[in-house]
């Protein structure tokens, strides 16, 4: 990690005011002069989630967890994340990098308040729920750098000279087994809900539902399992339709929200969502600014292997189909309204003639350039409910006939106006979640847990080696700490 960011143990960038998102710079604040009060701890906790709000963070991520996958490729060939997507990436990537060191900003963050709030004197309810805060964001931060880069140091301290920054890299089962010690402590510790002024903060549920993945990632089903019922068992969740997961005016903090990131649209720098930026077809005029450039596409059968693209998986009778994918014809008179909404183009706006439709939702006053005000999906009540479907079927033989399970599973297929079935496949599972999750980050983790990652990637005409289900350590990295260790391959 570098040590730029590693040594900013007596500042905050941003801190939250009155609203969680309302932040001011707080540069001149030590930690001496701020950690005083439970008002001040708390804002120190708001102000941690300012990294994954950032633009290089979950802006970004899509480069490192989708464009690997089959579910997506490059609008163009940008130097940056076209090798990512041809399994050329090298050390001195620039999205590798930023991956790096926005998930290890993350982890310094968190563990300035685990240093510095234990000693304020405060309610001591609420200590223990801002430094399980700590440590679910610190584990979740985790979870990501492990599955992208194997073992990596595990920093548990906040730094106080350059020797406390040249950490050797942990073992990945060292790396898994800090991550669930933090988010089991996160799970007793943190609220069941939180207050509306409080949205977008972890809660019980969410350290639930991220140590159910880390546990059918590591293959602890009985565990995940568990998990994923004491989630549902609650009632807290259900299923919306699909379209209000992506239509601005109902998507935020809903139903089946587990936990979201979330943005104002046109506020200071990285307070708003980029990913229509990214997203919209170029050349559309849809953000209402200069930005939408189709960065990311739909794999389709034009430019990849026909029948195994997203544009194939998504059956014309799927209700997601139309919330996911722009295709030939599509009419959007939720986007730009006042103007007579958006029809898709028949001959398309990309090489691949279709393009992403989650998180476009056109211009409007409190929409600007990289910024508008939707919010982030980070876990939904539809991947509990999948992920208690993957775990039974791998503990039985990859098929489940167990009730809650199948059920779980049709509650999916329902949604989607899909006909139920009787039994379920770890096949299934990883179909549907394509489907479900397209363009959400989760379809290169799907692959990497499914274990046939390799097969996929020839199938799409992919030079994949071995070696590339690992990221490579970022050269700036290892020129700075003498104790890290290329990953093999690079």
């Amino acid at each position: 990690m570098s040590k730029k960011i590693l040594l900013l143990i007596l500042v905050f960038f941003q801190f939250g005011c009155e609203d969680f998102l309302d932040r001011e710079p707080l540069d001149e604040l030590t930690t001496s002069s701020f950690y005083t009060t439970g008002e001040e701890a708390d804002l120190a906790a708001k102000a941690m989630y300012t990294a994954i709000q950032a633009i290089n963070w979950r802006g970004k991520s899509w480069m490192i967890e989708e464009i690997p996958s089959d579910n997506t490729t490059t609008g163009g060939n940008d130097p940056d994340f076209s090798p990512i997507d041809n399994f050329t990436t090298s050390p001195d990537n620039a999205p590798v990098l930023e991956y790096w060191t926005e998930h290890f900003k993350l982890v310094v963050l968190a563990n300035q308040i685990l240093t510095f709030v234990p000693p304020v004197e405060m309610d001591p309810i609420q200590k223990a729920g801002i430094l399980a805060e700590a440590r679910f964001l610190r584990a979740f931060s985790y979870f990501d750098l492990v599955r992208i880069f194997g073992g990596v140091p595990l920093i548990t301290e906040v730094p106080t000279n350059d020797a406390d920054l040249n950490v050797s890299r942990a073992s990945v089962d060292e790396v898994y087994d800090f991550i669930i010690e933090d988010l089991e402590l996160a799970v007793s510790e943190l609220p069941d809900v939180r207050p509306s002024s409080d949205a977008g903060r972890v809660t019980s549920d969410a350290a639930r539902s991220i140590l159910a993945k880390v546990f059918v990632t590591i293959g602890n089903y009985d565990e995940s399992m568990e998990l994923c019922r004491a989630v549902i068992t609650t009632n807290r969740y259900q299923l919306v339709p699909f379209e209000n997961n992506w239509l601005r005016d109902v998507s935020d903090n809903n139903a089946e929200s587990i936990w979201q990131i979330q943005y104002v649209g046109c506020g200071p720098g990285n307070t708003g969502n980029a990913l229509q930026a990214f997203f919209a077809p170029w050349g559309q005029a849809i953000t209402g600014n200069t930005d939408g450039w189709g960065s990311q596409i739909p794999t389709a059968p034009n430019i990849d292997n026909p029948g195994t693209t997203a544009k194939d998986i998504f059956k014309d009778n799927d209700l997601r189909k139309y919330h996911s994918i722009m295709t030939a014809g599509d009419a959007y008179p939720m986007i730009n309204p006042s103007s007579g909404g958006y029809t898709y183009p028949p001959t398309g706006a990309s090489r691949g003639l279709i393009n992403i439709k989650k998180y476009v939702i056109g211009g409007g006053a409190d929409v600007c350039f990289m910024s508008t005000p939707q919010n982030q999906h980070a876990i939904r009540y539809a991947d509990v409910l999948l992920t208690l479907a993957e775990a039974s079927c791998r503990k039985n033989g990859d098929i489940s006939i167990t009730p809650d399970v199948v059920e779980s599973f049709n509650q999916i297929r329902r949604r989607a106006g899909l006909q139920e079935v009787g039994n379920v496949t770890t096949d299934m599972v990883f179909d549907e979640r394509r489907i479900e999750f397209a363009f959400e980050n989760h379809r290169w983790f799907d692959l990497l847990r499914k274990g046939d990652v390799k097969e996929t990637m020839q199938l799409h005409g992919k030079q994949f080696q071995d070696f590339n289900v690992l990221f490579p350590i970022p050269a700036a990295e290892l020129a700075i700490n003498p104790n890290l260790t290329q990953n093999p391959g690079y």
